[in-house]
């Protein structure tokens, strides 16, 4: 195998050549599950390997959706906001081994999908890398639909983690 230094960059199959890799900010949507640390982890060597920012965006909500029954995350509250910022200073001590800084946002509000659109369009967020639930049957339209919309309204890449 050939090492070279840089990354692979393509505007399209036909142009493809190593520079700089245009991945240079990577957002995590986090919630605490095991389907976001997974996310997390596959993002932290990602950032490594691209030499990328890693950012974490939570958002914890006071009114979910009763027909979307939304358990991992329930009604906004400081023991809410206390365990998440505990799980915020253990992602950060995990990735200060590797070199890497992580911002973790949190945004308060009554629905989830548009404030993660709206943080990858405001911070010029390069990739999604995401958790997601990966059901099958009657329930995969109705869990997992944060991830679902991520999907179908970003204009960046997403990744999806099981």
């Amino acid at each position: 195998m050939v090492e070279h230094d840089g990354q692979i960059v393509c505007t399209s199959l036909e142009n493809c050549q190593v520079g700089s890799s245009t991945i240079k900010r990577i957002l995590v949507p986090f919630d605490s599950s095991q389907y976001s640390e997974r996310a997390f982890i596959l993002a932290l060597d990602l950032a490594h390997h691209y030499n990328a920012t890693l950012t974490t965006l939570t958002v914890l909500y006071d009114d979910p959706s009763e027909y979307l029954r939304i358990n991992h995350q329930s009604i906004l509250g400081k023991d809410k906001l206390k365990k998440m910022n505990a799980k915020f200073d253990t992602l950060k001590s995990v990735a200060k081994k590797f070199g890497i800084t992580v911002k973790n946002d949190v945004f308060e509000g009554k629905e989830v999908l548009e404030p993660i659109l709206s943080y990858i369009t405001t911070h010029h967020i390069d990739l999604v890398v995401m958790g997601s639930r990966g059901r099958s049957g009657p329930h995969q339209y109705v869990i997992g639909s944060i991830a679902m919309g991520v999907c179908k309204n970003s204009k960046i890449p997403v990744m999806l983690v099981k």
